[in-house]
């Protein structure tokens, strides 16, 4: 059985023989497992910090563990997720699938065809249950990154709002692109932080398309069937680690 990953919101400063009192989401995954005092469990502060506890008691209190030392945690993939604003439950499984990835930030973008979506996922208190979301997806992953969630902007800003890093590369996502993702993917190294567009269902207009090549942005496509932008974004996410880790 694997070892059972818990998020700690607050652990600066943490050490060996800390006490850490975990509530909410902590409480529930201990239950759900029946996890009893003395069993081993990991802790992430969701910042990168991995730590190897045991587990003291649970009650109305909240579960209570002891710190022991510090474990390897998988590295983040050094990635940033923009994508159309969309409905909110499909936003809520993308943000889910994308820490379990690895992802290092997600970018809600507000593009042309994405505007007038029914039911979108703007509001802070969405962004809220989103953020439970992500910290539940962590610990179900046994990650030990957060992604930083972004505010939504629109695409001007989100292509001017920083410049280009050294070694950073850009990749927008467009069905009829005329060229594979993996084709795209070959002409970059492998380091270096990863910048990836999904579009709305509907697509990029001709506008936003100049836009995105005039910042740098290759277009890459996955292929000739029309996907929805969650099931696109994990795709091409997956693709994208699996040549990180084939370059480590």
């Amino acid at each position: 059985m694997s070892v059972l990953t818990l998020h700690a919101e607050a652990m600066d400063g943490a050490g060996p023989g800390a006490l850490v009192v975990l509530n909410g989401e902590g409480v529930r995954h201990v239950r759900a497992v029946r996890l009893r005092p003395g069993s081993l469990v990991r802790i992430t502060d969701g910042r990168g910090g991995m730590w190897r506890a045991r587990l003291e008691s649970v009650g109305r209190e909240g579960v209570r563990c002891v710190l022991l030392e510090r474990a390897a945690a998988a590295a983040v993939l050094d990635l940033e997720l923009a994508f159309g604003v969309a409905a909110r439950g499909r936003t809520l499984w993308l943000v889910e699938k994308a820490v379990e990835l690895g992802v290092a930030a997600l970018q809600p973008v507000d593009l042309a065809r994405s505007v007038s979506v029914a039911d979108a996922a703007r509001s802070p208190a969405f962004w809220r249950k989103a953020e439970r979301r992500a910290a539940a997806a962590l610990t179900q992953s046994g990650g030990a990154n957060l992604p930083e969630l972004l505010p939504t902007c629109m695409l001007e800003e989100y292509l001017h709002r920083t410049e280009r890093e050294p070694g950073e590369y850009r990749v927008a996502l467009e069905r009829d692109a005329g060229v594979p993702l993996l084709d795209v993917l070959t002409e970059w190294n492998g380091r270096g932080r990863i910048r990836l567009l999904v579009g709305p269902e509907g697509g990029i207009t001709a506008e936003e398309r100049e836009a995105c090549g005039e910042a740098g942005f290759r277009f890459a496509s996955l292929g000739d069937r029309t996907l929805r932008f969650e099931t696109a974004a994990v795709a091409a996410v997956s693709a994208v680690s699996l040549i990180v880790h084939a370059g480590g």
